[in-house]
């Protein structure tokens, strides 16, 4: 049966007088005080080049705009949530109920009110909102291979969005709860103001403030319709600022010194250790990165164009060396990234793929190719970080050991993007977003005119395969179609070329209290933080 009954929520949003009454007898005011209070510090390590989440991708932006915007449905969090485990809860729709062929989804929007910034000025969210911002991805956001399933959506009142599709799509919750698929309301995209500068949400907190190279500050938003558990108010705290904090080493201080609460962006694992001997009550948090690097070959450069070519360079990589050389640990990379660990192809497999390299099978595959003595291109890297540099030059020296030749050029991420949406390179190193499903991975990379597809990728059979699986619910037939999706791009495409997923980690200071760190961006567990005291 196709209606799933696990994606009907219904909410209450509010307690009666008489329950809350009940419930300050239970729990003494005193208690339920101390959670709410004080200032949150973050560092990211980059400012964000503006506020549209329809323009960008960029780490930098979403995380930033999680803090004072909602989604449709949102990702529950908590300590018995696994790090990438999706389960839907409730964000600006309260409840939603799916038809028994898979194609008509029904969302009622909740009871909630914009934030008090002209020319929005706090009024009502309706269904006319969602659906703007739903036709403005569709019409040209980087998000709009997330709704490619998409027919129609329309609201026939204020409270009911009604989305219809050509075809069902067992992913569709999951793509409506995707880190990049913020709600804005319809001035967003009519003129009312400019959403590159001014942010208007529904979230725990305002966007009060952004200076690049200082901080983004945001304060609570007093409005704000999320309740805890126990029917408690949220955000707990007042206050939270993020700031972009580019050297590594002046991170780290900052986090000795206090200053920093929650650390986000590149830590390795001795540098771990040196701030548990600096901060003995730090809190260690790990898990394998969301994210992996990747390396993308133009077949617009000649030597590129040749699969042979493409599995010669991949032969060359000691994967497995980089890692626990230059990483100190994670996963191997693979078309789907380890930390989606029921999903990607077994470790073993993705081994045999990827991480045993053999440089004289890779020697002969380029003599067939036509380049027995190698060739030299242009590697031009994404600069996002000293071991990300290092992940590069362990490439480049593997490269030359079968007559390759990569030249480096180092790049500001931001610009390293934008040209690869032109294709303006021959080589590209990169580390990708952070993806939470098999589907995100294949409709990014794969699809033709995709927001990752920067080699140009078009092969009529592979699209076949990926707008199959999205429509298979039965989860054991699904999961075998992923697999078998991993093993053909393995065997015809070879592009992008995974690398490694790094062991990620997430420290915070020892008297912050409900930090669950997700795999999705915008800090979706931060509304439930809270400083003991």
């Amino acid at each position: 049966m196709l209606k799933r009954l696990l994606a009907r929520y219904a909410f209450v949003t509010a307690l009666p007088a008489l329950a809350i009454a009940a419930a300050m007898v239970v729990a003494p005011p005193a208690m339920a005080q101390e959670k709410h209070g004080g200032k949150v510090v973050i560092n990211v390590h980059a400012d964000a080049p503006n506020f549209d989440p329809l323009a960008s991708t960029e780490f930098a932006v979403h995380s930033r705009l999680g803090l004072a915007m909602n989604r449709l449905v949102e990702w529950k969090t908590g300590d018995d949530i696994g790090y990438g485990q999706f389960v839907a809860k409730p964000g600006l729709a309260e409840s939603w109920e799916i038809s028994e062929d898979g194609l008509t989804y029904t969302f009622k929007i909740r009871d909630a009110v914009w934030q008090d910034i002209a020319p929005v000025s706090g009024r009502a969210v309706t269904a006319a909102d969602v659906v703007a911002t739903y036709d403005a991805i569709i019409a040209g956001g980087v998000q709009k291979g997330l709704l490619s399933t998409v027919d129609a959506i329309t609201a026939p009142d204020d409270k009911t969005v009604v989305i219809t599709l050509k075809r069902p799509n067992v992913v569709l919750l999951q793509n409506l709860a995707h880190q990049n698929m913020w709600i804005l309301p319809t001035e967003a995209f009519d003129g009312g103001y400019d959403r590159n500068v001014t942010v208007i949400g529904t979230g725990p907190w305002i966007l009060t403030g952004d200076e690049a190279g200082v901080a983004t500050h945001y304060v609570r938003n007093e409005n704000y319709f999320g309740k805890d558990e126990n029917g408690e108010q949220l955000p707990y705290v007042d206050e939270v600022e993020i700031l972009p904090i580019k050297d590594l080493n002046a991170r780290i201080m900052a986090f000795r010194s206090g200053q920093v609460d929650i650390w986000f962006g590149p830590l390795n694992l001795t540098q771990m250790e040196g701030l548990k001997q600096a901060v003995p009550d730090i809190q260690d948090v790990q898990t394998t990165a969301n994210t992996q690097s990747e390396l993308y070959l133009n077949p617009g450069f000649e030597p590129f164009a040749s699969l042979e070519v493409r599995q010669a360079m991949n032969l060359a990589l000691d994967r497995m060396g980089l890692g626990e050389v230059v990483r100190g640990g994670g996963g191997i990379g693979g078309v789907v990234g380890p930390a989606l660990n029921a999903q990607t192809l077994p470790e073993e497999e993705r081994i045999a793929l990827y991480g045993t390299p053999d440089h004289e099978k890779a020697k002969a595959l380029l003599a067939e190719a036509g380049y027995p003595e190698g060739f030299s291109f242009e590697f031009t890297v994404l600069n996002y970080g000293e071991e990300f540099v290092r992940e590069a030059e362990w490439i480049q020296q593997d490269l030359a050991e079968i007559g390759v030749t990569a030249e480096i050029k180092m790049i500001d991420p931001v610009a390293g993007q934008a040209m690869g949406k032109e294709g303006d390179f021959q080589a590209m190193f990169l580390m990708m977003s952070p993806f939470a499903e098999a589907d995100e991975y294949f409709t990014s990379h794969y699809l033709p005119g995709a927001v990752r597809n920067y080699t140009g990728i078009n092969d009529p059979t592979l699209t076949a395969m990926i707008e199959e699986q999205q429509g298979i619910v039965d989860v054991a037939k699904r999961q075998e179609k992923i697999w078998e999706i991993q093993r053909y791009v393995y065997q015809n495409i070879q592009n992008p070329l995974p690398i490694w997923a790094a062991v990620l980690l997430h420290p915070a200071q020892g008297d912050i209290r409900g930090w669950n760190p997700m795999i999705t961006q915008g800090f979706p567990s931060l509304s439930e933080v809270w400083i003991e005291r």
